[in-house]
């Protein structure tokens, strides 16, 4: 990839966490703050949608929605272990025709992929050193709804998001987590023209609707 925006490692991002992450969604659904994300896009009430996933692991977003609410959906993610992880529970739902997959980072092939009704970045937002760049794009994508999570700005998630770091450059593993200025990030989204509707603190996590306006 010639952009170093996401820092996708293969220590942290490998086959070995995508299959664990696989396991888990089979057996207990989606993590609590991809459910909250859920309840929020479908709080619209839109139908037959197009849905772009950044950053969608093991496609945990894009498989719960193609059962209500979007008819397409393309999943960009930089990690190849998790697109195959993805691309196999597409194929074990029956869903492999309505999903295209792309790995890649989204700020890398953005311009080359066009608007969606629904973006959607869960627990994206974080992995990524140049949020700015990260939001201009996706905000330029979305036609009615963008939904993401991502850390909270306290003072305990900072300190937990500091020991993980911690932990990774112990193992020489590049990439790292980032608690960014949920104010920097509002003001991006409401230059692209769009409004937050939802807000929601669970955990360690922060889940936020917006709409166009």
């Amino acid at each position: 990839m010639p952009c170093n925006c996401c820092q996708i490692s293969g220590r942290t991002f490998n086959d070995a966490a995508a299959r664990s992450s696989l396991r888990q969604y089979r057996r207990h659904g989606p993590a609590n703050q991809t459910r909250e994300l859920l309840a929020a896009v479908r709080s619209r009430r839109l139908t037959d949608a197009t849905l772009l996933d950044i950053g969608g692991g093991v496609g945990a977003i894009h498989q719960e929605l193609l059962g209500d609410t979007a008819a397409h959906a393309t999943h960009v993610d930089a990690s190849g272990a998790y697109l195959r992880a993805a691309e196999e529970e597409a194929a074990r739902r029956g869903n492999s025709a309505r999903v295209r997959f792309i790995q890649a980072d989204f700020t890398d092939v953005a311009g080359d992929l066009p608007p969606a009704d629904i973006v959607t970045l869960d627990r994206v937002i974080c992995c990524y050193p140049d949020f700015r760049s990260l939001l201009t794009a996706a905000a330029g994508h979305a036609r009615q709804v963008l939904a993401m999570s991502y850390p909270r700005e306290v003072w305990y998630v900072r300190a937990a998001v500091r020991l993980m770091d911690l932990f990774q450059s112990l193992r020489r593993d590049p990439f790292r987590f980032f608690v960014h200025p949920v104010a920097d990030m509002e003001k991006i989204l409401e230059a692209s023209g769009l409004r937050r509707v939802s807000r929601k603190q669970l955990g360690f996590w922060e889940i936020t609707l917006y709409m166009r306006s």
